[in-house]
């Protein structure tokens, strides 16, 4: 599996006392989100990393592990990837200049392209490691035992997978985890830091999306003490063994209306160093003020303002036609909604008794005009779809 990924580069600083770390991951800076321009949402995106970071520098971190997915999507145009490079580059510069080391791994390759932290790994941005490959780096005293996201084409594809079921090379995915895991262990790895799908954690939606992923077990990980996960946008902390616990930070900004019931933030792992080694004692989430999404139905009379909404209902025909779809949508940025994404109307079936005279011999044309005085259609309306129909009519008996 070595051979997936790349990179290099370690350092020590402080291993005594109380030591704060800081987990965040998830941020997928991208343009191009939906939203009232190209920019808007990644603005969002940079705010909220900022206000994360003046969050971990006040609290006085001692060590920011960074668990992948910085970027939207991995193949962009040069013009495009150059913000956003710029953008991740300038969160990181901000921890060294205050002197907080950073360890950020790589995530899933749709979205972290390995070519794009090669290129921030060059820039020897002080205190900050940049790891695209599993191994274990040394930051404030600690190591730090990585395990980015994994490529898994790159395995499917592989002499040895050749002819397996996708369930049988998810089975050889997941042994290959669990074997690196052990070997960054044996070479003194004391926090675990990965990007990948740990069992009994809580998927939420993507669940369906994940189910031939690698998965890290949990006897794998309850190596480690403390267990540093991106990939699932759903903060959680899972229980692995009495001494092994496990955190998803989630993403501290909501991203898609998948996101819109999810609490975005980051953790903050307050950890006891002594000569026993690691020992945890106390995790604290911080929420951000990330931008809300919002489903509206039609009895909804709530707040819209500074959120991203949607609207979805089932109407009658009748009140289908009666709404007026422009009006509603100003209506509701006049209300202060920071954009509407959607207005999605199912129109349930037409509750009209049935024309008992429509038989099952009728004629195509007949049918039509029958439909045409059943549903209220206009003459002019009705005759053009006659004509038209008319007109389909010869060319399938030519």
């Amino acid at each position: 599996m070595q051979e997936m990924y790349g990179g290099s580069g370690c350092r020590e600083e402080k291993r005594c006392g109380v030591m704060k770390i800081a987990h965040i991951g998830d941020i997928h800076l991208g343009l191009g989100y939906p939203g009232p321009t190209p920019q808007s949402r990644f603005d969002d995106i940079v705010r909220i990393m900022k206000w994360s970071q003046d969050e971990i520098i006040e609290q006085e971190c001692d060590l920011v592990l960074f668990a992948g997915d910085a970027f939207k999507d991995s193949k962009v145009m040069l013009d495009r990837a150059a913000i956003e490079i710029d953008a991740f580059t300038s969160w990181l510069r901000g921890f060294s200049a205050v002197g907080i080391p950073v360890v950020a791994i790589s995530g899933t390759p749709s979205h972290d392209a390995v070519s794009a932290y090669g290129l921030i790994e060059q820039m020897n941005i002080p205190l900050v490691q940049i790891v695209i490959r599993p191994r274990v780096v040394e930051a404030a005293g600690m190591k730090i035992a990585c395990l980015p996201g994994l490529n898994r084409s790159q395995i499917a594809t592989a002499e040895e997978c050749k002819g397996l079921s996708a369930q049988e090379i998810h089975k050889v995915m997941t042994d290959k985890l669990t074997d690196v895991c052990y070997g960054l262990k044996a070479q003194g790895g004391e926090i675990l830091l990965s990007h990948l799908t740990l069992a009994g954690c809580d998927a939420g939606f993507d669940e369906l999306l994940m189910q031939h992923e690698p998965i890290l077990t949990q006897e794998a990980a309850g190596q480690f003490e403390l267990i540093c996960l991106g990939h699932i946008h759903r903060s959680q902390k899972i229980q692995i063994n009495p001494k092994s616990v496990a955190y998803y930070c989630g993403s501290p900004e909501r991203l898609t209306f998948n996101d819109e019931d999810i609490r975005p933030g980051f953790w903050i792992h307050h950890d006891d160093i002594n000569l026993s080694g690691l020992r945890l004692k106390v995790s604290e989430f911080y929420e951000t003020p990330a931008r809300e999404f919002l489903t509206l139905s039609v009895d909804d009379h709530v707040d819209v303002r500074d959120k991203i909404v949607r609207f979805r209902a089932e109407m009658s025909e009748a009140d289908f036609k009666a709404f007026d779809r422009q009006s509603f949508e100003k209506d509701l940025y006049n209300e202060g909604a920071f954009y509407v994404a959607e207005i999605k109307i199912d129109v349930n079936a037409s509750d009209r008794a049935r024309d008992e005279s429509v038989k099952e011999g009728i004629g195509t044309l007949e049918a039509v005009k029958k439909w045409c005085l059943a549903n209220e259609i206009g003459e002019a309306v009705s005759e053009a779809l006659i004509t038209h129909t008319t007109k389909i009519l010869e060319e399938v008996t030519l």
